[in-house]
């Protein structure tokens, strides 16, 4: 089943790649919206940058490690890699606006409670071009503002003493 899902995120995650590569950020956050039920949301790895896939796999091994030594309690990463600000399923994922900050692009994400509007958020995707000029996830920013709370230093917090 995992392999499936490897494929299929692969495959979906391509699709939407060769869209970015056309500069359509709004297609690369639809796949990061969509990748997020594949697998769990881990099929996310996929969109992620050479550099934040190390940084993603080497917390995953330190999670294991954790949930190996002590199996009765729950690791750090016991809900998952955190790729986005909170830990609610959204029923509408979909693409904000996007902003220009040098070489990368900033990318809303923008989630939605229709029962509880009061309850709707949003991240944003840092995303910088990778190989062949695609775009990949660099960090993702939490909230709709700040640069201080992101994956990147979720990840880093999650294992610190």
């Amino acid at each position: 089943m995992r392999k499936w899902a490897a494929v299929l995120a692969m495959t979906l995650a391509t699709t939407f790649v060769a869209s970015a590569q056309d500069a359509d950020v709004d297609a690369y956050v639809q796949a990061f919206c969509s990748l997020r039920e594949a697998d769990g949301g881990a099929a996310r790895i996929y969109l992620l940058s050479p550099g934040l896939t190390e940084v993603v796999t080497a917390a995953l091994e330190k999670n294991a490690a954790i949930q190996a030594e002590t199996p009765d309690e729950k690791p750090p990463l016991g809900d998952g890699v955190p790729y986005q600000g909170f830990q609610d399923y959204a029923p509408v994922c979909e693409p904000g606006k996007s902003v220009a900050e040098g070489d990368k692009v900033v990318a809303e994400v923008k989630y939605a409670f229709p029962d509880q509007q009061d309850a709707d958020a949003m991240d944003r995707l840092v995303l910088v071009k990778g190989e062949g000029e695609v775009y990949v996830i660099d960090d993702i920013r939490y909230g709709a503002e700040g640069d201080e709370n992101t994956l990147r230093s979720a990840l880093a917090g999650a294992f610190a003493d």
